[in-house]
């Protein structure tokens, strides 16, 4: 693994812990579907890729705990089921695109939202189930959460964005391939006209 793609992953890794264990004043604000996307991008083999955000949020979840003794609850698993769809989702994007990485932001966000959400709404908390399983009580519990979606999609959406942004300016992280299109196309946009209108 190339030292630029260690050194980003290791920023944001430190980024996304950092910003669960202090307290911000936005819920939810947080850089972890943020790294899941990068890791699924950037990170081969794929059980490294997957290691690296679920363990990050494994340390913040047992600080948390260990803190507040609300690190853990019922329906966490689905949390880091989330973060593997963000996974997924950096596998599937080109990075060196800006609309792709603002598309994958955007899906972890909807992702997490969407899946621990579901998690919440099917699952008891210290016991009692909050919310009526039925599709009314899941619109309740997805209604209920949006004041905390802000924090998730601003992070995710904005994070994705400035670490594939960081991705694009430190040498070697880019694979050959993905190198030799991004010249090719910058190739071809300085072949073309300008119009009259550019400046």
């Amino acid at each position: 693994m190339k030292k630029s793609t260690i050194f980003l992953v290791t920023v944001a890794a430190v980024l996304a812990i950092g910003l669960r264990l202090i307290e911000g004043p936005m819920h939810n604000f947080s850089a972890m579907g943020a790294l899941a996307v990068l890791c699924g991008a950037v990170i081969r083999p794929t059980w490294l890729g997957l290691l690296i955000p679920l363990a990050a949020r494994l340390l913040t979840d047992s600080v948390l705990e260990l803190r507040t003794g609300h690190g853990w609850y019922g329906s966490i698993l689905f949390d880091y089921a989330a973060y593997v769809f963000s996974f997924g989702i950096g596998r599937m994007i080109r990075p060196q695109r800006a609309v792709s990485a603002l598309g994958a932001g955007l899906l972890a966000a909807i992702s997490f939202f969407v899946v621990s959400n579901v998690g919440v709404w099917c699952l008891p908390h210290e016991g009692m189930y909050l919310y009526p399983r039925t599709i009314a009580g899941l619109m309740d519990c997805f209604t209920q959460a949006l004041p905390f979606a802000q924090g998730t999609f601003l992070g995710d959406i904005g994070f994705t964005l400035a670490f594939f942004g960081a991705m694009n300016l430190l040498p070697g992280i880019l694979t050959n391939t993905e190198s030799a299109n991004v010249k090719r196309n910058n190739a071809g946009l300085q072949a073309l006209p300008k119009s009259p209108e550019a400046h």
